[in-house]
């Protein structure tokens, strides 16, 4: 009797370990996101890019575009990440923000740059952005608040009205939910130990940032897109404490000043 009922209570937590695993999957948003070729996802990204660029000068510094260029690629060449296949645009804009868009482009604001205090800052905030198309986070999303008949429909080249505004708010002004976040930023901890940078520095802006709260001018858009940002900077310095690391820098205060003066300049 007692194996009986040994055996029945081993059944009844497979089946309610299973249910409950599977409850956890967003079928929908899964199947979908498998539907979504590399033709539509790229014909969505081309739309995106053509309406931030048309709204928003690019900075033509190509110096600051080739600093920028080899922190993404130390960050790339250290983690096996393809490096040719991020895309980053610069734009000439006072807000402090970044944001990964559909086809792995990234889009810094020369605001962000300015803003952050040494080369070490902006690699994390690229390490953290770079995470997130690792994970899909971007697709995901999209999925998730859109559908993909509506992306389907934005990539043919119908989406200039209402629904082509809603996702580009969607895109460059909505936070990835924390999940999403905690993860991005855990990823990013491990791209900056393996690429010689101390993820501190992520740590230091994120605790920066979260010091604006108290009167957030309208520049200040990364507050709402990264919410929770001082216990973001306290999780980051934990998740530091794990991981064995040099620290190697990428730019003396000299350069980085001469950079920051560059941005100025245009």
């Amino acid at each position: 009797m007692a194996k009986v009922l040994f055996h029945f209570i081993i059944l009844a937590f497979l089946f309610f370990g299973v249910w409950f695993l599977l409850s956890r999957i967003d079928f929908v948003t899964t199947f979908e996101i498998e539907q979504l070729t590399k033709d539509t996802e790229q014909k969505l990204a081309d739309w995106v890019l053509n309406q931030i660029r048309n709204r928003n000068r690019e900075l033509e510094s190509d110096s600051v575009q080739a600093f920028v260029h080899s922190i993404a690629k130390r960050l790339c060449d250290a983690n096996g990440i393809d490096e040719s296949s991020v895309s980053i645009y610069i734009l000439l804009e006072d807000d402090i923000n970044a944001f990964a868009l559909p086809g792995r482009n990234l889009v810094l604001y020369s605001g962000l740059i300015r803003y952050c205090s040494s080369a070490e800052e902006l690699a994390g905030v690229l390490a953290h952005e770079i995470a997130h198309m690792e994970h899909e986070h971007v697709k995901k999303k999209l999925m998730k608040e859109v559908g993909l008949a509506m992306l389907t429909t934005i990539a043919g080249g119908e989406g200039s009205g209402e629904i082509g505004r809603q996702v580009m708010k969607l895109l460059t002004s909505t936070a990835f939910d924390r999940e999403q976040e905690n993860e991005a930023d855990l990823s990013a901890v491990q791209f900056m130990t393996k690429s010689e940078i101390d993820p501190e520095h992520l740590a230091n802006f994120l605790f920066r940032l979260s010091q604006e709260k108290g009167s957030v001018p309208r520049e200040f858009e990364l507050l709402i897109t990264h919410p929770n940002s001082q216990d973001r900077a306290s999780e980051i310095l934990k998740l530091r404490k794990r991981e064995r690391f040099e620290s190697r820098p990428i730019a003396d205060d000299r350069r980085w000043k001469s950079i920051k003066n560059m941005i100025e300049s245009e």
